[in-house]
């Protein structure tokens, strides 16, 4: 590949504005895939197991609920390399625009799905193949909203306009929690389990088209105008696996133990503090909001200050008390106390969570050549999601064991250690061989 002597070409329609547009962009477009895909998440774990999976004992039925939703993180890393693909040769905006088709199709089609009761077990089947079409969608969709924000932004202030593509996610998580919140404080059991399930999935539509809209008015990344001009690679996801194996795999170490975490708080917990402990469930669902909120909010506080104090040291740390802190959260379930369990969400989510959150945007992009950059980034996000989709159904698993959830709160502090020494390891910032013009403010 050639980079000697790249003429810098600025972005169709680029101006003061457009850090700002493709933060909002990135940041309303994510909020529709996780919307979706939280929803399915939260489905799986309060009625699914019920209304698609009969003929079990419910221990298993839950088993098999996670499943499908671990089965949409199988086919994550193909999303990934596909729509990262599209993204490296035929542009960010493109690749983006289908994975919020493809994924507002999915969730609809789920929310018009009959159940068990009504065609047996074609239904959880039909359920999967549906869950997969969210993961292909969901597997390009993080990669493509995190490099339409950085790549817009100024270099200095990458952290903090990159921070807004996954407070998008946060923001689509609390969307999704607050509606199924309220279906379940208004509807008895049964209303809800007959068909006020269905509400979130078929309200996506609607969603779906506003984040369409959005995004169909969105340019193309200075980053991408750029390397169109250069002897662009055609093979960009075997150059990314050959030239950049490090990268990738610091990106998975760093990112396996955030997303598990959050998994465990946002799907596995909701099961375990109703079922387990007793905690009503538009409780639980409520905290687990406001703690979710809590993300969106302080998401770009923290990449505003990896900008000033550099993002490797502070995402280590982060991540390191996300793992710790998820220990006082299940020991604050344990105790039953609605207060203790509020106040504990709250840390594990402001502090750790969103510390990490809002930092990796830009530490993966600057991590990649833009050539590249969708593909091996998305390879690397999505390879950590594979292993953090498992982490509800993992967690079920070892309830039975001798230590229980300790055992899975265990398993998720190593994760983010083995992070949080990848990211000073692995990860290194991507020099250009020639320095060019920052994108325009």
């Amino acid at each position: 590949m050639t980079t000697e002597d790249t003429p810098v070409v600025v972005a169709r329609g680029a101006g003061p504005a457009t850090p700002r547009r493709a933060a909002a962009a990135a940041f309303l477009g994510s909020v529709v895939e996780y919307y979706d895909l939280v929803a399915y998440g939260t489905a799986a774990a309060l009625v699914f197991n019920t209304l698609f999976f009969r003929d079990v004992s419910p221990s298993v039925a839950l088993v098999l609920s996670f499943a499908t939703f671990a089965s949409g993180y199988v086919v994550r890393p193909l999303g990934g390399l596909l729509f990262g693909w599209i993204g490296d040769r035929h542009g960010r905006r493109t690749a983006v625009m289908l994975t919020i088709v493809v994924m507002g199709a999915a969730t609809v089609l789920i929310g018009l799905l009959p159940t068990y009761a009504a065609i047996g077990w074609v239904a959880p089947v039909l359920l999967v193949v549906l869950r997969v079409l969210q993961g292909l969608a969901v597997g390009g969709e993080l990669g493509g909203a995190v490099l339409i924000a950085v790549e817009h932004a100024p270099e200095r202030r990458r952290g903090f306009y990159g921070s807004f593509s996954t407070a998008g996610a946060q923001a689509g998580t609390v969307l999704a929690t607050v509606v199924f919140a309220i279906l379940t404080a208004t509807l008895s059991e049964e209303a809800f389990a007959a068909w006020g399930w269905r509400v979130p999935f078929l309200a996506s539509a609607v969603i779906v088209l506003v984040g369409v809209l959005i995004r169909y008015g969105l340019d193309e990344t200075p980053d991408f105008e750029r390397a169109r001009t250069q002897e662009r690679t055609r093979t960009p996801i075997r150059t990314a696996v050959t030239a950049h194996p490090g990268a990738i795999l610091g990106i998975v170490a760093v990112m396996a133990g955030m997303m598990s975490i959050w998994y465990l708080l946002t799907v596995y917990s909701l099961s375990y503090a109703t079922t387990e402990v007793g905690i009503a469930r538009p409780t639980i669902l409520w905290v687990v909001t406001a703690a979710t909120f809590l993300v969106v909010v302080m998401n770009p506080v923290w990449g505003a200050l990896s900008d000033r104090i550099g993002r490797t040291t502070l995402l280590s740390a982060g991540l390191v008390v996300e793992g710790v802190l998820l220990v006082v959260y299940f020991v604050a379930l344990r105790s039953g106390s609605v207060a203790f369990i509020f106040v504990s969400l709250l840390a594990v989510a402001g502090i750790g969570h969103a510390c990490v959150n809002g930092i990796f945007p830009a530490f993966v992009a600057e991590a990649l050549p833009p050539e590249v950059r969708y593909t091996a980034g998305s390879l690397g996000m999505q390879l950590a999601a594979l292993i953090a989709g498992f982490a509800p159904l993992v967690a079920v698993a070892l309830e039975g064991s001798t230590f229980g959830v300790w055992t899975t709160c265990g398993l998720a502090l190593l994760l983010c250690l083995a992070g949080a020494t990848a990211a000073h390891l692995l990860v290194r910032a991507h020099t250009p061989e020639t320095a060019v013009a920052p994108a325009a403010a």
